[in-house]
């Protein structure tokens, strides 16, 4: 039945754009003395929980037009004469309640033949016929009928259908004021702290929607119910009426709660390609590499700062990090987006590509769409040489790689096409064999500048990567870090700092335990001492040749600009 929808007098927060882009394409048509003679039919698309049923809830609340909703799924027959019948009926009843909007909910479901999956053309017809009769068969006393349809994309409309509606509107993901509104208008659902840090929540749900920010908050209920559950149950498990009990009582969420729920629901939603988020990585964690850092933080950072090099076009759009295995690169990414503040999406080249024809140009392109709803946002492509080989030495059958290459391509150069710099995406790939990439990625516009990302040279920089690798260690007072970098071979990388600090680690438990067994009463803490970094340092194998370093070389001089 069709009904009044009733929602509060305020706006909805968020959507308040695409509400009045909505009310504007229909008002004209609710004029009686307009000369329209065409129907008013939208096409509302966005993925699920954007908003599209509150936004045309909403609308209709406002305009004062009866709600008259109807799941496409429920109009698919076994025959295309009997989905024809319910299309027909269906128009035919939502005219008795005038005006009223026909919301067509999943539209993309119809228009193919169940079995076939091809086009058919009597559906379409017949919806096309349905439309033109509510201005062909109409009145000067009848009121006007708008007919709005929902779908997730668009583009898996059939095109016939697609064609029908004069209007199209896009829900896109929200950015991060439309977030925070979403928020402070969710969290008076639940009885939430004032500790709550809404201005952060913000900025570390990039990619984020309506449904999504709705659902985050009801985790966050369920993990405050299980934080008192756990205070509360000291040294024995609580009943079921006494967990009742409490949770019947009401729990006040606090900020900690919204973050642990969040971490819960970005874990949950992970899938090959990732979610955007930003990672927990700062510049201490990484030592030395002065000169890469302040070269990455001059493509990224200096945009950002200063929005007019955008519109001068001295902006670049992408950096490639190239050098031995384990120097850091990755860990240089994740900080600069720590840095800067930055939604981090991480692909891995071998994950995109898939075994159907098509699939591996989708996978890239749902990269990059991803990434432009988490804007601002750095892109990380590890292993690159694997996603973008040169283009016709692949070897593949099918051509596959080519195809890749080429969609890569084209979304790079169309990367920074807006000009908000709010909305900027930022490249950033990683590669140790750069000789192997295409050359068509590195030239200027796409992966323009080139840094190379070496070993520790001399003996002060190898003792800053010592520092930050054990800067997470129990260290004893008498530790020399100067004398362990000292015993280091020259050509250690920061992976075999890594395993150093691991071994010395490992070596410390195993010398704690043998004390602990001597004497039982022993309850000094565990801590890594000199003696334990230097046997781990005199067992060390760099895990780069010299042989290995001395090609790393050769291309850097071959590939310096």
């Amino acid at each position: 039945m069709p009904i009044n929808p009733h929602q509060p007098s305020n706006t909805i927060p968020g959507l308040a754009e695409h509400v009045e882009t909505l009310q504007q394409n229909i008002m004209p048509y609710l004029n009686r003395n307009s000369t329209l003679q065409h129907s008013c039919t939208v096409l509302l698309s966005g993925q699920a929980g954007s908003g599209k049923h509150s936004v045309v809830t909403y609308v209709c609340h406002l305009l004062n037009l009866h709600y008259f909703q109807i799941d496409c799924q429920n109009l698919i027959a076994d025959t295309p004469g009997a989905t024809e019948s319910k299309i027909t009926d269906m128009f035919r009843r939502a005219r008795v309640y005038s005006p009223c909007a026909i919301v067509m909910s999943s539209v993309e479901t119809i228009g193919r033949n169940r079995e076939t999956g091809r086009i058919d053309n009597r559906i379409c017809t017949a919806l096309k016929k349905s439309i033109r009769s509510l201005v062909e068969t109409s009145t000067d006393a009848d009121l006007p009928v708008v007919v709005i349809a929902t779908c997730h994309d668009k583009s898996n409309v059939v095109s016939d259908i697609r064609s029908l509606f004069l209007h199209q509107i896009q829900i896109e993901a929200p950015n991060e004021r439309e977030r925070y509104e979403m928020m402070i208008h969710a969290s008076r659902f639940i009885s939430a702290s004032r500790d709550i840090n809404y201005h952060k929540l913000a900025k570390h749900t990039a990619g984020f929607v309506l449904g999504d920010i709705f659902e985050l908050f009801r985790k966050t209920v369920q993990v405050s119910i299980q934080r008192i559950l756990q205070k509360c149950a000291i040294g024995s498990r609580l009943s079921w009426a006494e967990e009742q009990c409490l949770a019947m009582s009401g729990v006040t969420s606090n900020h900690c709660d919204v973050e642990d729920a969040l971490t819960q629901m970005q874990s949950q939603r992970a899938d090959n390609i990732g979610m955007p988020k930003i990672p927990d990585v700062h510049w201490d964690d990484i030592g030395g590499l002065e000169d890469v850092k302040s070269h990455i933080l001059d493509t990224i950072q200096l945009p950002l700062d200063h929005p007019e090099l955008a519109a001068t076009g001295l902006n670049r759009s992408g950096v490639l990090l190239y050098g031995p295995p384990g120097t850091g690169k990755t860990l240089l990414a994740k900080a600069v987006a720590s840095q800067c503040a930055l939604s981090f999406l991480s692909v891995k080249g071998p994950e995109l590509i898939n075994m159907y024809v098509g699939q591996s140009e989708a996978n890239v392109r749902r990269v990059f769409q991803k990434a432009r709803d988490a804007a601002p946002c750095v892109v990380f492509f590890d292993e690159l040489d694997a996603l973008a080989p040169n283009r016709g030495r692949s070897g593949d059958s099918g051509g596959v790689m080519d195809r890749v290459v080429s969609q890569l391509l084209a979304e790079l150069d169309g990367v920074n096409a807006s000009e908000d710099v709010g909305k900027q995406v930022f490249i950033i790939a990683a590669s140790n064999r750069p000789d192997l990439i295409d050359p068509a990625l590195l030239r200027p516009g796409r992966l323009d500048k080139l840094i190379y990302v070496g070993i520790s040279e001399n003996k002060e920089d190898q003792l800053k990567v010592l520092i930050a690798q054990t800067r997470k260690l129990n260290l004893s007072p008498t530790v020399s870090l100067k004398e362990v970098a000292d015993r280091c071979p020259v050509n250690m990388t920061g992976a075999d700092f890594y395993a150093l600090t691991t071994e010395a680690a490992t070596n410390a438990v195993r010398r704690h335990i043998q004390q602990s067994i001597s004497n039982y009463m022993d309850d000094t803490v565990c801590a890594v001492e000199q003696c334990d970094l230097i046997e781990a340092a005199s067992k060390i194998i760099p895990s780069v040749s010299e042989e290995q370093l001395a090609n790393y070389r050769r291309v850097k001089s071959a590939m310096a600009r």
